[in-house]
């Protein structure tokens, strides 16, 4: 097997996540990606194979994976997937807390695993020295690196291309990692046990969907503001819950919107969201020993509408509960225990958005002799509401030219987009009845 599999099975038929695994388990690496981050070949390839097997665009066991992992069959309609319990959480270190796009607990657990020396670096999302609107995977082996690491980034890409740096270094990593790349960690396993053995932690993100990679350049274009004249970009910046905020070398800072991240998201993924992650059917990282998402304290009641600024955390295995506790018994991190039945609504909710719509895309793919992933089990089948949700999604690619996007992110970041965002947040307070947790 060689790139040229890789090239013909998955990236030619449109199933590339553009994960970067691909170029971080090659060892002679000699895979590159192009401005639209796609794998391309760079050099001789030795036919090892490793890119082809590892690879989560064409093909994930999910039947197999919850059988090896956690010895429990797998449920294509479970909204959540096996968790064994869930936790609202903060670091105690206020500096990580609310540097974090939610609560800071990803980057709390990091530095205190690398000042306990129970790993030696991980692989995080930064951003680009040169071009600082830019995510980038790096290995972080130093607190400062991870602390400059923190917040969410909702844009494509091939982050796991850091994997190439474990193989040069000895010593216990952790991993940040999304869905679609947890599901090519885990197939590393089997694959360069070698490799995947320096992997330690693996932690996850919820994901609803990642935008392509000019989505928000379009949208900083959108406000006027010149690439050239950024200092910093940050998805989740200027405060809670934050959102697009623009920091110029001049000093000025920019919000590029007033609407509510959530909200400003749910139409940029619409317009910019990448083909292949309307395919997955992973919203919160299933396979990791950990998953993080947001916790919004206002949708509960009782003590805990009082936990602003925390992250909601899934735990998954044994491994992950031990590190949870042993931050807690070394006064690290707060640790509140949330009860099965109170689990967020909003999360779930998008949840069961992200499954039903890839489900009604993955039967009509095949319906139409498309190429689609095999996620090796059968899919379930949609209510007429989700159907009906899936449709109006789908007819939001009506408008992802390059022309009708630009009118859209006009209107979303001006006052009128204001005002129908809280239409759009009456509508949701009738309806969604999230605030009842």
């Amino acid at each position: 097997m060689n790139f040229e599999e890789l090239q013909q099975k998955v990236i030619s038929r449109g199933l590339c996540a553009r994960c970067g695994i691909c170029a971080g388990v090659c060892p002679v690496q000699v895979i590159r990606f192009n401005e639209e981050s796609f794998p391309v070949l760079d050099g001789r390839c030795t036919s090892c194979g490793f890119c082809t097997q590892c690879c989560p665009g064409g093909e994930v066991d999910f039947p197999k994976l919850s059988r090896e992992m956690f010895n429990a069959e797998y449920d294509p309609s479970d909204l959540q997937g096996y968790t064994e319990n869930l936790f609202v959480a903060h670091p105690y270190d206020d500096t990580i807390r609310l540097a974090g796009a939610s609560g800071g607990m990803i980057t709390g657990l990091l530095v205190y695993l690398l000042e306990t020396g129970k790993i030696d670096g991980a692989v995080v999302v930064g951003m680009e020295t040169d071009q600082p609107y830019r995510p980038k995977g790096f290995l972080a082996v130093t607190a400062e690196d991870i602390r400059d690491a923190a917040q969410s980034k909702y844009c494509l890409a091939p982050t796991m291309k850091a994997l190439g740096e474990l193989r040069r270094k000895k010593g216990k990593f952790a991993v940040v990692a999304l869905p679609c790349q947890i599901h090519g960690l885990r197939k590393l396993e089997e694959v360069d046990p070698g490799l995947a053995g320096k992997i330690a932690y693996i932690f996850g993100l919820y994901c609803n969907c990642n935008l392509d990679p000019n989505g928000h350049v379009e949208a900083i274009e959108a406000n006027n503001i010149e690439l050239k004249d950024i200092a910093r970009f940050d998805f989740r910046g200027g405060g809670w819950p934050g959102g697009f905020h623009v920091v110029k070398k001049d000093g000025e800072k920019i919000p590029l919107h007033t609407i509510n991240i959530k909200n400003v998201m749910n139409v940029m993924f619409r317009l910019y969201g990448a083909e292949r992650c309307y395919l997955c059917t992973d919203a919160l990282a299933e396979y990791a020993d950990l998953s993080f998402g947001d916790f919004w304290a206002f949708d509960y009641t009782g003590s805990l509408a009082q936990l602003e600024r925390c992250t909601l955390i899934s735990q998954r295995t044994q491994r992950g509960m031990h590190l949870l506790q042993q931050a807690v018994e070394d006064k690290f991190i707060s640790l509140h225990s949330l009860p099965m039945e109170r689990a967020s609504k909003r999360i779930l909710n998008m949840s069961r958005g992200k499954k039903s719509r890839s489900y009604e895309r993955l039967r009509k793919r095949k319906k139409n002799g498309r190429p689609l992933p095999d996620y090796h089990c059968i899919l379930p089948l949609s209510s007429s509401s989700e159907r009906l949700k899936g449709l109006e999604y789908q007819i939001f690619s009506l408008f992802r030219s390059p022309f009708t996007r630009k009118i859209i992110l006009k209107i979303l970041f001006s006052p009128l987009g204001v005002f129908l965002n809280r239409l759009n947040i009456m509508r949701k307070n009738m309806f969604c009845r999230y605030h009842d947790n």
